[in-house]
């Protein structure tokens, strides 16, 4: 006679090996599933800092070279109502500091807060970054001189009008200044209405701002060669002076926020960044030519671009 079994010795549970082995494929899963989720969000994250970089490059470059290329810019008819043709006189001619170059700058140096004045600091540039400036004339309404027609604007996006006297023309002037431990691309510009100066950030995470100046010393509005405003260079004291430059090479690094690379390379030289690009840059030493980031989990990018001077001083 065969017995069944009872419902109860039909039942069984996990062992103590099975039940180790499941919460051990189970954590793996885990580790697995976490780890998958970070390298994706890290991956994001390095993405759209790259694309924040490139648009904050393409930005900063834009208003650099709509303030580059106007740079001497003279409206030669200007309102009758002023009664005072400004044209040829206003601009440095000479071997002499003027009161208003076209354009100048200043190697390792950012400007002040001076209301007042454009003041070149000394050996204060964050990270050896440098200072631009260039005045232009504005332009006004046929109606009433003193109306701006937004023809033309400096670098805060401000329209200025054809000036009444030599005092009275457009200033657009770039520096790096570092807020809160964040260096930021500033604009330092003129209103005209107010005889002051102010400042207005263009862009966030600029660590580095390189210009070097394309001289013509043959008369043939070509750059003959490519210098820095140092000590090598004397543009107030002699001759090639401002006047002499046909052309800009602007070059920067722009940071991401904490978190945004992707680690370093085990090779030191391969984490060097040169601003103006290091063809461009040859085997040239000069101090801030070349950056080195610290290690601190930030992606960067470097952008570069040359602008013609179309506005010539003579």
């Amino acid at each position: 006679m065969i017995h069944a079994k009872s419902p109860h010795l039909r039942q069984r549970g996990l062992t103590l090996v099975e039940l180790l082995v499941s919460m051990v494929l189970m954590l793996l899963v885990s580790i697995a599933t976490v780890a998958l989720f970070n390298v994706s969000a890290t991956s994001y994250k390095t993405i759209d800092a790259g694309q924040e970089l490139q648009d904050n490059g393409r930005f900063a470059l834009e208003i650099l070279g709509q303030a580059v290329r106007s740079a001497g810019f003279q409206d030669r008819t200007g309102p009758v109502s002023v009664g005072n043709d400004l044209a040829d006189v206003v601009f440095g001619t000479g071997t002499t500091a003027a009161t208003a170059w076209r354009l100048e700058g200043a190697d390792n140096s950012q400007l002040g807060s001076s209301t007042s004045a454009i003041d070149f600091g000394t050996n204060n540039g964050v990270n050896l970054s440098d200072a631009l400036v260039v005045r232009f004339f504005g332009a006004s309404s046929t109606a009433n001189a003193a109306v701006a027609d937004g023809a033309m604007i400096d670098c805060s996006g401000r329209a200025i009008p054809y000036p009444g006297s030599s005092a009275d023309v457009g200033v657009s002037s770039f520096f790096v200044r570092e807020v809160n431990g964040e260096p930021e691309l500033y604009c330092k510009s003129y209103n005209p209405a107010t005889s002051k100066f102010s400042t207005t950030q263009i862009v966030r995470g600029v660590e580095s701002f390189q210009v070097m100046y394309g001289l013509d010393t043959d008369g043939d509005d070509v750059p003959n060669r490519w210098v820095s405003a140092d000590a090598n260079w004397t543009p107030f004291t002699a001759s090639p002076n401002w006047n002499n430059v046909v052309a800009i090479r602007i070059g920067m690094v722009l940071r991401g926020p904490v978190g945004s690379g992707q680690g370093r390379s085990a090779v030191t030289t391969e984490n060097d960044l040169y601003p103006l690009g290091k063809d461009f840059t040859g085997t040239s030493t000069e101090a801030g030519l070349k950056l080195t980031p610290a290690d601190d989990g930030r992606l960067r990018r470097s952008v570069a671009a040359t602008f013609l001077i179309r506005n010539t001083v003579r």
